[in-house]
C-alpha cells in the first residue's frame, strides 16, 4: 500500500493540485484523500477508477509498480503542458 500511497502523492504533486482539489473531484473529504497518500487506507475500485481519469491515466498504470512509464507517457502526450496549465482539453 506504501508504494500506492507515494504514487498518489507524486502525481498529485506533478499536476500541481492541492489535496482538497484532487478529493473534491473524485467525491470524498480531504482528510479521507489523506488517509490514501499516508498509507493508513486505500481507495476503492470506483475511486481508483475517479483518479485515473483525474489524471488521464488508467487503473492499470496507478496499480504498476512502474512509475517511469506512466511518468514517460504523460510526458510524450504534446498537450500534456497545456492540460496541466488548464488551456487545452482534457482527454
Amino acid at each position: 500500500m506504501r508504494v500506492l500511497s507515494e504514487k498518489f502523492r507524486r502525481l498529485r504533486q506533478l499536476f500541481g493540485y492541492s489535496q482538497e482539489y484532487v478529493a473534491f473531484n473524485i467525491g470524498i473529504t480531504q482528510p479521507a484523500y489523506c488517509k490514501w497518500e499516508s498509507g493508513q487506507t486505500s481507495p476503492s475500485i470506483d475511486k481508483l477508477q475517479d483518479l485515473a481519469k483525474l489524471y488521464q491515466v488508467t487503473v492499470g498504470e496507478l496499480l504498476n509498480d512502474n512509475d517511469l512509464e506512466m511518468i514517460k507517457k504523460l510526458m510524450a502526450d504534446e498537450h500534456f503542458a497545456e492540460k496541466l496549465l488548464g488551456m487545452g482539453p482534457v482527454s
